[in-house]
């Protein structure tokens, strides 16, 4: 059992649970593609399907909405007390010999990469990159971005360089990455696309970066991200991942062991249980002085 502890909000303190179940974590695993509007020279790079897991999607169509999030666990011995998660991106192929032409290919002679332009969350918080080694029992950090970060200067290859008889192929797929966080609670990260090749007019790049930046929100444990208390009702939000059950309990001191559950989210493999993605639950019993509230998650 863990217990994250948050301070205290519209006078509601809040505390969290975690039940391990003894039961397997499953873990995500999410590519993102990188393409291009076209292979014409200045043509943009863009993330095809960016709209499926970014800060703007809606899974559901629920109201309010539950955008995607990446759901980073602490449960991996490779990274100890670290979350993380494997979000890979992904280059389309360009040619036949990496399985294309993809639609949205970039050009031939295209080399792709990603920067890490933006970092929001906790205070004191950070996001890291990692590559493992191929047997996946080392782990090398190439780079961290602290939370407050407003800038492209952290970069790693999405294109693995393969030269084939129609030239260098955009192609790239490549595992064994992992994204850290060092401090649990929801993190916002943004990312923009660049073509790092010298194949373009005047020996620069052939394509122009991805414009706008995207942006997607990374989920570092259980935690209450957020509270909003609306007259008599209590709105919590959190990250839920596939294949967990999730409560919402409360009682009127902390000393008291009488919790209720008050509200229950159950994920399914439907559109839910796709991938991870921010959820509510409500408390429409609020009207007390005081009330604490822990959220538990326990596994299908």
């Amino acid at each position: 059992m863990k217990r994250y502890q948050a301070g205290t909000i519209l006078s509601i303190l809040v505390a969290f649970v975690l039940h391990g179940g003894g039961l397997p974590l499953q873990g995500q695993h999410i590519h993102l593609s990188a393409g291009a509007e076209s292979t014409a020279p200045n043509s943009r790079l863009r993330l095809i399907n960016a709209a499926s897991y970014d800060i703007f999607s809606n899974i559901g169509g629920n109201s309010p909405p539950t955008p995607a999030c990446f759901f980073m666990s602490d449960t991996d011995p490779l990274y100890p007390g670290l979350y993380q998660v494997e979000v890979g991106f992904a280059a389309l192929p360009g040619t036949i010999w990496t399985g294309g032409p993809a639609p949205n290919a970039p050009a031939s002679g295209a080399f792709l990469e990603a920067e890490v332009t933006h970092v929001s969350g906790p205070p004191g918080g950070e996001i890291a990159f990692w590559e493992e080694n191929e047997e996946a029992t080392e782990t090398t950090r190439r780079f961290q971005v602290p939370v407050g970060t407003h800038s492209p200067t952290n970069r790693f290859n999405i294109s693995q360089g393969f030269t084939t008889p129609e030239g260098p192929d955009p192609f790239g797929h490549i595992h064994g990455r992992r994204f850290t966080a060092n401090k649990a609670g929801l993190y916002t990260v943004g990312f923009r696309l660049v073509d790092t090749s010298t194949a373009g007019p005047g020996n620069g790049p052939i394509h122009q970066p991805s414009d706008p930046t995207n942006y997607f929100y990374f989920q570092a444990g259980v935690f209450i991200n957020s509270m909003m208390k609306t007259n008599g009702t209590v709105m919590v939000q959190y990250g839920a991942r596939s294949f967990h059950n999730y409560f919402l309990e409360a009682c009127d001191g902390l000393g008291s062991t009488n919790w209720i559950s008050i509200a229950t989210n159950i994920t399914t493999l439907g559109p839910d249980g796709a991938h991870s993605d921010l959820h509510y639950l409500s408390d429409t019993n609020a009207s007390g002085p005081q009330r604490f509230y822990r959220l538990t998650e326990i596994p299908q």
